[in-house]
């Protein structure tokens, strides 16, 4: 049995005290929810990053998704603690700027940037002995739910597009053609700047299915492209970049935007957000127009 967020973050400095390494402790870098990460400068005098995650499905795979990948394109795991999966020593990126607060790069210049980091995860491949969830399995779980909150709910979504999208989260991972280890959280704030490669990504929730499913966050993250005059345009345009740069097929990057921003619609009403919900419904509901 997991602990709660709360009784978790009470443990903390213990388990900082706690580490087995001989480390010597730097700043508290701040930004993630549910985890404590903190500068460090190893034994040696390297660099380097101590990761306490809060422990949680997502979370669990995470040192072997970087082991998988092995820098390449992602941080290093340096070690990880044998009698605790969830406490990881990890490469430090420096400067460690994230890429979405690279506003003086162009959205696209930004997108472009995000979707070649992605990409080198992707060429990968996957495990013979995978211990990865897989996306179908994860996306079925989710059209239950999405199903169940609009039963006992009764949010005020239109059931058209929400019909639509769960479908979608059936439908999708099922006819993906190819599968790879997917980052399963590739927002621009999981790209920061580094020293022995000019951007490497961070915070990996990884799965294995279609690698479509992780350029959401880069869509419609990178800023905001409904907030400007023509949304349609702007989204067609950041599909087609996305699909030149990783040789998806556009129609699924979009599909795949609709499936998750109709779960997320559904996520925001079970913590009664009912504003979030209903803008995450229309955001979805304009993403499907472009699929016509």
């Amino acid at each position: 049995m997991w602990p709660t967020e709360d009784a978790w973050h009470r443990t903390v400095p213990d388990r900082l005290a706690a580490a087995r390494w001989d480390l010597r402790p730097g700043r508290v870098i701040t930004g993630g929810s549910v985890s404590h990460v903190q500068a460090v400068t190893t034994a040696d005098g390297g660099a380097a990053v101590l990761k306490l995650s809060f422990p949680h499905r997502e979370a669990r795979d995470e040192a072997a998704a970087l082991a998988w990948w092995g820098g390449e394109g992602a941080v290093r795991l340096l070690a990880v603690d044998p009698d605790d999966p969830f406490v990881l020593l990890l490469e430090r990126c420096d400067p460690g700027t994230r890429l979405v607060d690279r506003t003086d790069l162009s959205a696209a210049e930004r997108m472009a940037i995000g979707a070649d980091a992605v990409a080198r995860l992707w060429a990968a491949g996957v495990p013979d002995a995978s211990p990865f969830e897989r996306v179908a399995d994860v996306c079925d779980e989710w059209a239950d739910l999405a199903e169940e909150r609009m039963r006992t709910l009764a949010p005020p979504l239109d059931p058209g597009i929400v019909r639509h999208g769960i479908a979608l989260l059936r439908e999708l991972p099922r006819s993906a053609p190819t599968t790879v280890v997917v980052h399963g959280d590739h927002n621009p704030g999981n790209v920061l700047m580094a020293g022995r490669e000019p951007w490497l990504v961070i915070d990996p929730k990884p799965m294995t299915g279609d690698p479509a499913y992780d350029l959401c966050p880069l869509l419609v993250q990178v800023d905001d492209p409904f907030a400007h005059p023509d949304p349609g345009t702007v989204l067609a345009d950041r599909v087609g970049l996305l699909a030149d740069r990783t040789g998806l097929a556009p129609d699924r990057v979009l599909a795949w935007s609709v499936a998750r921003m109709v779960e997320s619609a559904l996520w925001y009403a079970s913590r009664a957000e009912v504003g979030a919900a209903r803008e995450a419904a229309a955001r979805a509901a304009r993403i499907a127009d472009l699929l016509g």
